[in-house]
């Protein structure tokens, strides 16, 4: 056989680290690992301090131990597990009184400045987005479990995330973010009537943003965590 002509470039003959990879896909597994493992700690099914072993769960929900490594990291980025060297994974703690009134002074400081900067830069798509939430927030949530709430909490998160998305400070969207506040209020109180009040004064932020009113748009933000902070404080003055 002839020997081939072909030239090969220095570029060509190299071989690419990459080559050969799977395609990156989304791990459905994962996800639904990740909302079981969730649903039971929102719901408080899971004791505060209880060992989550990787193994355990992994044979009773008969999966191999890798998506419940993957929810689990997941799970301790919402700050709904705790991870210790040598000890694995625990359920944390339930939000205490002292930090329950830590979380809305910082909120208090915060989100009325998010709100009244996006009244002063909104964009029009930005507040047909809240009036979107908004709308999906006021569907009908039967039953009292988190998975009934789940929407509701997720649509409440973004609402406030949003309007600091719009506030164009970036810093205040990953201030809010690290808070978490919402994973761990809904842990405690999903069922403590919130939909009616809440979607209500989140109308009055919009009201406030979408008419440029900086001062209302701050007023208004205020009143709603007020109004969350005494809503929730007489469910948290029966937590032992």
């Amino acid at each position: 056989m002839a020997p081939s002509n072909t030239v090969h470039s220095a570029e060509e003959l190299k071989i690419s680290p990459w080559r050969g990879l799977p395609t990156p896909t989304r791990s459905v597994l994962a996800d639904q690992v990740y909302e079981l493992i969730k649903a039971r700690l929102m719901d408080n099914l899971v004791e505060p301090g209880a060992r989550l072993s990787i193994d355990g769960l992994s044979r009773d929900l008969g999966v191999s131990p890798t998506p419940i490594r993957e929810a689990l990291a997941r799970l301790e980025s919402d700050g709904l597990v705790a991870k210790r060297a040598h000890h694995g994974y625990t359920a944390a703690p339930l939000i205490d009184s002292r930090t329950f009134e830590e979380l809305f002074k910082i909120r208090l400081l915060l989100e009325p400045a998010s709100a009244s900067w996006a009244a002063q830069v909104a964009s029009g798509a930005q507040i047909r987005e809240f009036q979107g939430l908004i709308s999906a927030m006021r569907e009908p949530l039967p039953g009292d479990s988190y998975e009934s709430y789940r929407a509701f909490a997720a649509q409440d998160a973004a609402f406030h995330l949003a309007l600091a998305v719009a506030s164009g400070v970036h810093l205040m969207v990953e201030t809010l973010e690290r808070l978490r506040a919402h994973t761990q209020l809904y842990r405690l109180y999903y069922a403590a009537g919130l939909t009616r009040d809440t979607v209500a004064e989140h109308r009055r932020v919009l009201g406030a943003v979408k008419a440029h009113d900086e001062k209302g748009a701050a007023k208004a933000m205020t009143a709603h965590l007020l109004g969350s902070r005494n809503r929730l404080a007489v469910a948290i003055s029966h937590e032992p």
